[in-house]
């Protein structure tokens, strides 16, 4: 599970500018809220909600998760990764890092 592992890179690199937002496809606040608050989760929560488009997988071309993007101020995506295993925050900090 990707979301409790951005945690550690979310509070170590925001004070840089690294910005984390979840984005749940499942229309389903109750249980994205209590999953936010069982994983101690601080970063924002945005979702698709009754009557919207399908943001996730229309305007984001999101259609496998988990999708990671890392987006410059500008809105360019600079790196992008389908899928998050157990260790792969290494790369994925030295990624931030790299683009901070």
């Amino acid at each position: 599970m990707e979301l409790p592992r951005l945690e550690p890179l979310w509070q170590k690199y925001r004070e840089d500018g690294l910005e984390v937002i979840a984005i749940d496809s499942e229309r389903d606040t109750e249980r994205s809220l209590e999953f936010i608050a069982e994983n101690n989760l601080s970063y924002h929560l945005a979702e698709d909600i009754e009557g919207d488009d399908n943001v996730v997988g229309d305007k984001l071309e999101v259609f496998a998760f988990p999708t990671t993007y890392l987006v410059d101020r500008d809105g360019r995506i600079l790196y992008s990764h389908v899928g998050f295993e157990a260790g792969e925050e290494a790369g994925l900090e030295e990624e931030i890092k790299r683009l901070l």
